[in-house]
């Protein structure tokens, strides 16, 4: 009867274990280094005020990022951050600040072996001390470069269904499935600046109704990358 009994709570704690995807928001007002300052910001909406920290990573693509303190909002659209010593700098407007609700949300090495997604706390994996981002794949069970990461990714990610509209960027590396016309690419809440490329399932279609530079028609098989121009705030396809 026992046994019974911790099978089905061991059952019941394993359904409800599940990965958190980081969320983000910008700062919208250039920052100083001092060591504290009130900052405009984008929404406070994912903030816990006394218990979040940021991760703060400058537009356009660089290596590391700035791990704050704990930040307290101020009023709506406005935080006070508290700025540690390591990796202190200026920051320009309209940097990615990637919201850390705790402590297991933020590594400081780069991961090795196999993983299980399910058993991940938190997506993407960032290591603060270069600013490498990581993703489990559910395709190759193994790590796979992210975003902000030197590391090529030697493996795709899990498939994404081509969406008549906007459709979701979630690695640097994945299949595309369908053939709809994808409107925009929605960026990712870590991303600040690089490319991804799709594996095409079929000839799926994009047009320029909001964020894609040019339009394109994808060819199965072949590899239809995209770069963001952090100028003209769009996606260039390779063709």
């Amino acid at each position: 009867m026992k046994t019974k009994l911790f099978i089905a709570i061991s059952l019941l704690a394993a359904s409800a274990f599940g990965q958190t995807a980081l969320l983000s928001t910008t700062i919208t007002a250039a920052m100083t280094n001092t060591t504290s300052q009130n900052v405009a910001v984008g929404s406070t909406a994912n903030i816990v005020s006394g218990t979040s920290r940021l991760y703060i990573l400058d537009k356009g693509g660089q290596g590391r990022g700035e791990l704050t303190g704990i930040v307290t909002v101020v009023s709506s659209g406005v935080l006070n951050i508290p700025r540690g010593s390591q990796f202190r700098s200026a920051h320009p407007a309209l940097s990615v600040a990637v919201i850390i609700p705790t402590a297991q949300a933020i590594q400081s090495y780069d991961p090795v072996g196999s993983c299980v997604a399910a058993n991940t706390l938190y997506t993407p994996w960032i290591n603060q001390s270069n600013g490498n981002q990581w993703l489990c794949s559910t395709k190759t069970l193994s790590w796979v470069a992210g975003f902000n990461n030197f590391y090529e990714p030697d493996g795709p990610t899990a498939d994404v269904a081509s969406v008549a509209g906007l459709t979701v960027v979630t690695s640097r590396l994945f299949h595309v499935t369908g053939t709809n016309a994808i409107t925009g690419w929605t960026l990712p809440a870590t991303f600040n600046g690089g490319s991804f490329c799709t594996i095409p399932d079929g000839a799926y279609t994009t047009t320029t109704a909001t964020n894609i530079l040019i339009a394109s028609t994808a060819t199965a098989g072949r590899l239809l990358c995209f770069t963001w121009d952090s100028s003209a705030t769009k996606w260039v396809p390779s063709y």
